[in-house]
């Protein structure tokens, strides 16, 4: 009886503040959407819904709900719920609302940027179109040359699902041009720099289009088979349409929740067999507990984080996220503390693999209830404060929406991931950087 008292608690805890938060995300994207409100929603998803369909699905439906995409073994844990995980995202979200808050409206300067030209046999080019060129036929060139080294591009597909889960030594006949993989995702920096030249109606503009439209799809779908890439992808598109046009595209993010709903299991099938498998309407319970699965392992990494002995890892993962991207991988090759590997030795006895902890999970492991403060307050001040500098620039210069657009996204990958590695390291933020230094000079 106590513990049937202790779940109808929960639920009216986790309902509560899901109906306050989702009142508050309604009021804030009437004309569009903004960083906080991009935060918030995925947050809910993460750390309210997934709790409350765990509650219902243990109370009423009984129903066939798996923990991340495999079973979780040896968790030790009756249920990944609880009155510790709901009081640590409570003290989350508000300390996120008081970084928020603490953030003043400030009027950044307003500089003239103009597009470099660069001279090629006494006629002038617009830099960043040449940029845009070499990084969709780097991206393109990549494709092949990664290919080549499974010996062609049907094992290179069959290859994804192994090399997706750190497995990938079985099928290599070669790795010595396989780094190449990383420069793939550049057709997205490709799309990017085709939204930024709207003014540029040319030949080539369509050209940087079309071919990074191109690798972006068949690598996400085929040659990688990224659930995440995919729908970072979608959204992209989803936040710039919003706002470019200042809507909140309400009906259409629920049309697509729907959509989600079937497509996102028929996604996961896809990936593992290669076969679009549609969810039975019928049952659209489990429809939506089979769609939700990609969601959560953050709260079940927050309960893995509350419940299990081990030693804080101090924020190792902000310097060791580095290795590979701003320094030499040999160069920090004594740091092992990482947040990653902590929370997947928990869910699956080993360190192979990769599982991140979600954004309050990552907090907690680093520091305990501090490093939740920490990081809660911190994203507060730097989504709120990144969101008044884009939305300066694009009140100016409305062609640079794409980039506001793109940050949002990885707005969603820190919420979902909690890894600086991911987000703040990320390669392609580190490229789209330096293209703007150099495509753009001030006027």
């Amino acid at each position: 009886m106590r513990e049937q008292i202790d779940t109808l608690i929960l639920f009216i805890l986790y309902l509560s503040l899901f109906i306050y938060i989702a009142r508050y995300i309604l009021f804030i994207v009437k004309y569009g959407w903004s960083m906080v409100a991009v935060f918030l929603l995925f947050w809910t998803i993460e750390y309210l819904v997934i709790p409350l369909s765990m509650i219902l699905n243990d109370t009423i439906f009984f129903l066939h709900y798996k923990l991340l995409d495999l079973y979780v073994t040896n968790h030790g844990i009756d249920r990944f719920y609880s009155y510790k995980s709901f009081a640590t995202i409570f003290i989350f979200i508000t300390i996120f609302f008081l970084g928020v808050k603490s953030v003043r409206v400030v009027q950044f300067s307003q500089y003239i940027l103009k597009e470099r030209t660069i001279k090629i046999l006494s006629k002038e080019y617009n830099l960043l179109v040449i940029i845009g060129l070499f990084l969709a036929l780097l991206s393109l060139a990549s494709v092949f040359i990664y290919a080549s080294q499974f010996g062609g591009m049907n094992r290179a597909i069959e290859a994804a699902d192994a090399v997706r889960s750190g497995h990938g030594d079985e099928y290599w006949i070669s790795k010595q041009y396989i780094f190449v993989y990383r420069f793939i995702p550049f057709s997205i920096l490709a799309i990017i720099i085709y939204f930024i030249l709207e003014n540029n109606r040319g030949f080539w503009r369509l050209s940087i289009l079309w071919i990074g439209l191109g690798v972006a799809l068949f690598s996400r779908f085929s040659l990688f088979k990224s659930k995440q890439a995919i729908i970072e992808f979608l959204l992209l598109y989803l936040f710039y349409l919003s706002l470019k046009n200042t809507k909140s595209y309400l009906f259409h993010f629920g049309i697509l929740f729907i959509v989600a709903i079937f497509f996102i299991p028929a996604l996961e099938t896809y990936l593992d067999t290669g076969k679009f498998v549609i969810s039975d309407a019928s049952n659209i319970f489990q429809s939506i507990l089979n769609m939700l699965t990609f969601f959560n392992f953050d709260q079940t990494s927050l309960e893995f984080a509350l419940h299990k002995n081990y030693d804080f890892v101090y924020f190792e993962g902000i310097i060791s996220g580095l290795r590979g991207k701003l320094i030499p991988i040999s160069w920090l090759s004594n740091i092992n503390g990482n947040t990653i590997f902590t929370n997947t030795y928990y869910f699956y006895n080993l360190k192979e693999a990769i599982v991140p902890p979600g954004v309050v999970a990552f907090g907690f492991y680093n520091l305990g209830i501090f490093g939740v403060v920490i990081v809660a307050f911190i994203s507060g001040f730097l989504v709120k404060k990144i969101d008044y500098f884009f939305i300066n620039i694009v009140s100016y210069a409305p062609k640079f929406i794409i980039l506001y657009a793109f940050a949002m996204t990885k707005v969603f990958t820190w919420v979902r991931t909690g890894i600086p590695k991911f987000t703040f390291y990320d390669t392609l933020l580190i490229v789209l950087g330096l293209i703007l230094l150099i495509g753009y000079k001030r006027e």
